[in-house]
């Protein structure tokens, strides 16, 4: 390595970002009304409540699917264009699946804002 100084690199938005800085002061939040403060309360809970299910899938999906594949090595045997049927369907099962159960719960979470 040689002595010389070190230099510093980076892209010129980078720079920018640097210059402008970051907010002046923090943002805060408006304050709410008791009405609005636990009709948002009751919602959140409410949300939270909701997503349990969508959860309980997706840890079903991530700790269920290796377990069921392993309980079913016959699928190692089967080939889909000469790959194991068991890493297919660890690369095209996983993400669509979890795409659909957002979606799901994303729904439900706006049906309950509609309705409360």
């Amino acid at each position: 390595m040689s002595g010389g100084r070190r230099t510093v690199v980076m892209s010129p938005q980078t720079r920018q970002a640097r210059h402008r800085g970051g907010p002046r002061r923090p943002r805060r939040m408006p304050r709410l009304e008791t009405a609005e403060l636990e009709r948002a309360r009751a919602l959140r809970r409410a949300q939270l409540t909701r997503g349990l299910p969508t959860l309980g899938a997706l840890f079903a999906l991530v700790f269920g699917m290796p377990l069921a594949l392993n309980a079913l090595p016959v699928l190692d045997e089967i080939r889909v264009v000469g790959v194991p049927l068991s890493w297919v369907m660890l690369v095209l099962v996983p993400f669509p699946v979890m795409s659909l159960l957002t979606l799901r719960q994303l729904r439900r979470a706006e049906t309950l804002e509609r309705i409360r």
